[in-house]
Parts: C-alpha cells; sequence; structure tokens
C-alpha cells in the first residue's frame, strides 16, 4: 500500500515548471519524485546527455583501436569529436530551443 496520501500545492510561473520539468528528466526522475528528493535534501543524479555519451563512446572505440589507425585518421577523430563537443558545449552555454541558457551545468 502507497505511504503518500498527502498532498502538497505550490505555484510556479510556467518558466519555473519547465525547469523543473527539465532537471527531474535529466535525472530520469518524474517531478514529483524530483520535488520530494530535493525539498528533503536528497542527493540527485544527473543523466549524461546522449550526445555526450555518444562523444564517450568514440573516445573508448579510439583508444580501443589507436594502434592500428594512422596519425591522420587519429587526428581526423580527435577533431570531430572535439568539434561534436563544442557543438554541444555552445548550444547549452548560448541557450536551448526556448532561449534558456541556465541548464548548462544544472
Amino acid at each position: 500500500m502507497r505511504n503518500r496520501t498527502i498532498g502538497i500545492n505550490v505555484r510556479v510561473s510556467e518558466n519555473e515548471k519547465k525547469k523543473l520539468q527539465r532537471n527531474a528528466k535529466k535525472s530520469n526522475l518524474n517531478l514529483s519524485a524530483y520535488l520530494r528528493k530535493s525539498g528533503l535534501q536528497k542527493e540527485i543524479y544527473s543523466i549524461p546527455d546522449e550526445e555526450l555519451r555518444k562523444i564517450y563512446n568514440e573516445i573508448v572505440e579510439l583508444k580501443n583501436e589507436f594502434s592500428y589507425m594512422s596519425d591522420e585518421e587519429i587526428k581526423d577523430k580527435i577533431t570531430k569529436m572535439q568539434s561534436d563537443f563544442l557543438d554541444i558545449y555552445n548550444y547549452k552555454k548560448d541557450g536551448d530551443e526556448n532561449g534558456n541558457n541556465e541548464n548548462m551545468g544544472n
């Protein structure tokens, strides 16, 4: 049986709600669970962005294939990863599709 039977109503602005939902999604939690953990000062872990996970996998692949690759192939792969990483960083730094730039590092 569920022991959470008491509701709490909190008023927020539309932008605050969007930010709370974004942060909950990054942590792979629904909004209620995110707010409970936050309010109870429990640790909340962010899930890495899919794009960053892709770059990490490319680094692992490069490490595994390093001894079989030419210097030019290595340079090309590193240059691509660098470009991909900067694209992600600049997108988050300059703002998301809603013009918010508060999501970098949150």
